[in-house]
């Protein structure tokens, strides 16, 4: 926690605002497109713009996680020379790094709701493992990222690359639904659980009992994975850094 808010307070260095500048922005983009793109979807205001103001702050809390991950371990080659640490410091540093940013952004949920009051129940209680799973499959996310980043140099600009493409592929400015017969294109993307298992339940709803499986599954099978690479390999990252 203190090495994210280390980081933080170095990349805002005199700025008066500070964090706060995305929290403008994204306020501007999500309020200002939910607004826009609900006359030409022809959408429900009080439902399509709390759905997609929760899916931008989502989204740009899970591309930022996946950006920064291949520069994990590159970005504390200093820390993994001179001191023994584990090596799952650095990817919870940039995870915790932008759950502080993601905690600035959610001001714009609560304006939103404040707005268009949702729908609280029972299935509202579903967002603490929704969070829980996220944070977890993250976590080895991250972890396999950073090592990968670190010996392939490549891998950054990759994802870069990639992003923006995902973004479209992704029910940030949609839901899974919506695409009728065709909404199994949608199981194909990894990004697709990590929003709903967050949106549905602060929207008032419940995601699919299989994404529940297929994040338990992939978090168990990802930390294993990430397990064998750190065996294996965390002896030799102060050599590719």
């Amino acid at each position: 926690m203190s090495l994210s808010w280390d980081n933080i307070k170095v990349r805002y260095a005199r700025s008066v605002i500070g964090p706060f500048w995305l929290v403008l922005a994204t306020a501007i983009s999500a309020l200002g497109l939910g607004y826009v793109w609900s006359i030409l979807f022809n959408q429900d205001k009080e439902t399509f713009i709390p759905a997609l103001c929760i899916g931008l702050i989502i989204w740009q809390f899970l591309s930022s996680c996946i950006q920064e991950a291949p520069n994990c371990y590159i970005e504390n080659a200093p820390i993994i020379k001179n001191t023994v640490n584990s090596v799952l410091i650095f990817p919870l540093i940039t995870i915790i790094r932008n759950l502080i940013i993601l905690g600035h952004n959610f001001s714009i949920i609560i304006i939103v709701f404040l707005i268009y009051p949702p729908k609280i129940n029972y299935n509202s209680i579903l967002i603490i493992p929704g969070i829980i799973l996220v944070i977890g499959n993250l976590i080895w996310i991250v972890g396999i990222l950073g090592f990968l980043g670190a010996r392939y140099r490549d891998l950054p600009p990759a994802i870069a690359s990639m992003i923006t493409i995902l973004f479209f592929l992704s029910p940030v400015i949609y839901k899974p639904d919506q695409l009728g017969l065709k909404a199994y294109i949608m199981w194909l993307n990894p990004f697709t659980y990590m929003i709903s298992l967050i949106r549905d339940p602060l929207t008032g709803h419940s995601s699919p009992l299989f994404f529940y499986a297929v994040s338990t599954t992939a978090l168990l099978v990802g930390y294993f994975a990430m397990a064998i690479m750190i065996e294996k390999y965390r002896y030799k990252l102060p050599y590719w850094l």
